[in-house]
């Protein structure tokens, strides 16, 4: 029986003293600047003016709204008038629903 227990010993030992040597944190070794960070995706004003646009002009539950878009940088002005405020909160959700916006400034009217 003792030579069982120490076997199992033995064996529990080698596998910790093994298993966990090869447990080394690599990314502590590596500095930032080593590292190139991967390019992110730009999105031209363009592209984002076609998505919104499109999604406008799709959308059956936006007709007869008058809607003038603009995007600067990312930045979308959306200036007109709309028949009520479910639209004006539809095309807001829309605009920004659209990869790449980065603010969108809802200045729509009621008529």
């Amino acid at each position: 029986m003792f030579c069982r227990d120490t076997l199992t010993i033995s064996i529990v030992a080698f596998i910790l003293v093994f298993g966990l040597s090869g447990c080394e944190n690599y990314a502590e070794r590596t500095h930032e600047s080593w590292i190139e960070k991967p390019s992110g995706i730009a999105y031209d004003d363009s592209t984002i003016y076609a998505r919104i646009s499109y999604a406008l002009n799709t959308d059956p539950d936006l007709e007869g709204s008058e809607v003038e878009l603009k995007v600067d940088d990312g930045n979308v002005l959306l200036t007109g008038t709309v028949t009520n405020n479910h639209q004006i909160t539809k095309i807001n959700m829309l605009s920004w629903m659209v990869d790449g916006v980065k603010d969108v400034d809802n200045q729509l009217n009621v008529r």
